[in-house]
Parts: C-alpha cells; structure tokens; sequence
C-alpha cells in the first residue's frame, strides 16, 4: 500500500479527533506545560540510536521501530510501556498524539522518517547526515519552515566550545582572509569499493527487510562477503554497518562525517551553496558502492549580502580513506609546535595572516599557527574578540525547545541549518559518481548542462511504498 503524507490527510484527522493539531506555533500544537513529558517514538534504536536513548530517558517513551527487532528487544525491555515496530509506517499509522520523534536509522529512510514527523507538528532529532540526497534536504529545510516545529540534526559538536573558538577566529580576521581550507576524515571504517554481491542469504528471522528497504529499490538480502579478496574487514555486506557504503542506503564518508568535521568550515564560512563540485582522486569506485578513497573539490562564490560575514569566494577539499592535504611548512618548522603531524581527521583553515588547524571531527582543540598566535590568544590579548553564547548542550537545545521552554528555532543545527550544509555534500557525492566536475544551481536544484545528475539530485522511490 502506497503511503502518501497530505497535510490535508493531516487535517482530517485531526478533526476526527487523533488528537493533532498543527498550529502556528509549535508551543501551542504540542500543547503542554514545560514541566510535562513528551510523548516519545524512537525510529532505529539500535547503532546510533542509541544516543537518542538518553535524550528521551526523562520523557515518556511511547514506540520504538527498528526493522530489526533483536536490536530492538534490549531496550524494550526497559521501556514496557512502548509499544514495539519493524515499520516505521505504522508506527505513524497507530500514534497520533506525538511531540518528539528520534530518527537514526540508515541514511535512505532520514527523509521519509522525519519529513513525516515536521508535517505531523512534532519536534524532531535526526541523525546525520539530515538526508540521503539533495533534494531531499531542501524538501525537509523547507518543511521546517513552513510549520515551525523544533528540530535539530545529530552532528553534536556543533554545541561544543571548540566549533565556536574557530567561528569567532575566522570572523574576527584572526587569520586574515581565508581563501581556501582543507577537511579530512580517517574514515570509511566500512567497506567501500567493492563489486556488488551475486549471491544471496536467507533473511534472519528478526529482521524486516522490506522494511529495511524502505523507499530504496527492491533488492535481495546478502548476509556477509564470500570473495577471498573481501576477507579482511566487516563481514557483513548491508546490515547493520556497511550499508554506509553503498549508493542506495548510505552516503559515504563524506555524508556520514561531513556534517561533523566540515561543520566548522560551514558555520564560519557561511557559504550557503557551492558553485561547483570536482573529484579530484578517486581509488575503487564499486558499481553501487562509494570509493575507497577520494579528494573532493568545491568552489565557492562571495559572502551573501546578509551573511555576518563579509569574505571573497573560497576553495574546499574533501579528504577521506587515509588520505590528507600536506603539512604546513609552520608546523614543520616551529621548535614549539605540539605535534609535527596532522591528526585522523580534522581541518585546515589557509588565511593570508596565519591558519587554524582543527583536530578531531567534533571541532574538539582549535590551534592557531603559527604558534606565536595562539600564546597570544592564550595571553587573552584578542579578548575583545565577539564571542558565540554557550550551549546549554546539543540534545538539549532540542529538548528545551520542545516543551516549549526556548523558541522553535533555538536549536542551532535546526534543519534549516543543517540541510543547506547536507546539499553541499551530497553534490559532492553527484559529481565523484559522474566522475566529472559538476556546476550547481540551488535555485533550480539543477546541475546546468548535466541532466545525467537529475536522478541523483532527486532519486525515485519505490514504487507502493511511501511518497510525499
């Protein structure tokens, strides 16, 4: 059975007494004291959703769906009262008096998972990356927009005191003016590259794997690698790790830890969409699989006019699988350098007064260079410096504009934040699959004179299962 979301499908129900009511504003559609529980459903509680368990810890957890029930049992047990689901349709199809929805499943049901909890006046947690594809990420922002409900998406260092110290340093003119940076990830920690299996497994008999599937086309389930030469690494060939891997259910390392390390690029930068994206390297790209490494090229044009920052245009890299740019000569040289090489991950900012180096992919231990700025950062001479208020800590952000405590948008990596940041890299994504550079028009949502890169812009659903 197709389901489709109307937000007059919506309305009807209400009226028939489900108990929802989408209002102006969301405080008076959740409809209750600050004091008073939300109403809780958890969509993937395995893997990373786990992280959402102790954000709905104090709140009254009413379902949990994941499409593998033995990763579901554990915490059903600690939460009788929840009522238990392998589809997260209907999940929605039974409660109709939601406040908070916890999506962390795979990367291809984000959309469909959340984009039903934003229509529904329910406040929501995803996990990163926001979406699948682009499309999808302005679809979600705008959905946001329009029907004001509380969200923020899971890249948690963006509530750390680290992503801030960069954003202040940058906007300051600390460096100078930065025309160019580089991020890395020490990721995929997943297979990638690989030939797509011929074989099949028998489905566990815990696992949904229609369900599974979701909006992603028909396919037959495999349980773990039988070529020799796949034998080092995870075993398993889809679930319940790997699938960040492939086209159809993940987004590569890029998309699953972009939205953490390149999230200080973004928040400094305020780039608001890329003009361009271009592989620069590419090793092993799978038939239906991500590279095994790959450096990544985007150009950006000037600052917006109303963007708080007032910079030209700038280059971006993207590394991953080992790869990273080369170490700058002032590390190399400095006698009081800490560390002479760069970390697993992090980021480099290239001003023409100095650099930051980021280390980490939370924003975790900004460092100015060369050193002599950061003794003078330390001494508290760049004190008049603007700083960014505190947070009272990502999840909460959320759970304080929930009950009604902060307005809706208080949370900072809100949808509305967090999808533009998505679009930029799943372009990145469009262009290491064509394997040429690829234009953008965010307008549009076109790449000009690539039609080939429609349908990974916008991907088809399969058909009879869910649409918008």
């Amino acid at each position: 059975m197709l389901h489709r979301v109307t937000r007059r499908g919506l309305m009807k129900g209400a009226a028939a007494g489900a108990g929802l009511v989408i209002l102006a504003d969301p405080r008076s559609a959740l409809g209750f004291a600050a004091n008073r529980k939300l109403n809780v459903a958890l969509i993937g509680v395995g893997g990373q959703g786990g992280a959402g368990h102790g954000m709905a810890s104090a709140e009254n957890i009413v379902a949990l769906c994941d499409a593998d029930e033995g990763r579901t049992s554990g915490f059903a047990q600690k939460q009788p009262q929840a009522k238990t689901y392998t589809d997260w349709r209907r999940l929605y199809d039974s409660h109709k008096n939601l406040n908070l929805v916890l999506v962390a499943t795979p990367d291809h049901t984000h959309f469909p998972a959340a984009y039903s909890a934003v229509i529904r006046g329910c406040a929501c947690y995803c996990e990163k990356p926001l979406t699948h594809g682009i499309w999808e990420a302005r679809t979600l922002a705008e959905a946001v927009k329009k029907h004001r409900v509380p969200t923020q998406m899971g890249n948690q260092g963006h509530a750390k005191e680290g992503n801030r110290r960069v954003v202040e340093w940058v906007r300051a003119g600390v460096i100078g003016t930065v025309k160019e940076v580089h991020t890395w990830t020490n990721r995929p920690i997943w297979p990638q590259g690989r030939k797509t299996p011929t074989y099949t497994d028998p489905v566990p008999p815990t696992l949904n794997w229609d369900a599974w599937l979701g909006v992603a086309p028909k396919r037959e389930y495999a349980a773990t690698w039988r070529e020799p030469e796949y034998a080092s690494g995870r075993k398993e060939v889809y679930h319940p790790f790997t699938w960040r891997g492939w086209f159809d259910y993940g987004c590569g390392a890029v998309g699953d830890m972009g939205c953490h390390t390149w999230d200080s690029v973004w928040w400094s930068m305020d780039p608001r969409a890329p003009l361009s994206a271009e592989p620069v390297r590419v090793v092993d790209l799978g038939p239906e699989m991500f590279p095994r490494q790959m450096i990544v090229k985007w150009e950006f044009g000037p600052s917006a006019a109303d963007s708080p920052y007032k910079r030209p245009g700038f280059i971006a890299f993207w590394y991953e699988g080992g790869l990273k740019p080369d170490v700058p000569e002032e590390i190399k040289e400095d006698p009081d350098a800490s560390k002479k090489e760069l970390p697993g991950s992090g980021s480099l900012f290239i001003g023409d007064k100095g650099k930051i180096l980021v280390e980490g992919d939370y924003g975790d231990s900004p460092h100015l260079i060369p050193n002599a700025k950061m003794q003078e950062f330390k001494s508290g001479r760049m004190k008049d410096i603007p700083q960014i208020p505190k947070s009272p800590g990502h999840r909460e952000e959320l759970v304080m504009a929930a009950h009604g405590e902060q307005p809706w948008d208080f949370p900072k990596s809100n949808f509305m934040y967090a999808g533009p940041l998505v679009e930029a890299m799943n372009l990145a994504n469009v262009a290491v699959r064509l394997g040429k550079k690829v234009s953008w028009d965010p307008k549009t949502l076109k790449c000009p004179g690539t039609p080939e890169a429609d349908p990974l812009v916008k991907r088809e659903y399969r058909k009879g299962w869910w649409n918008v």
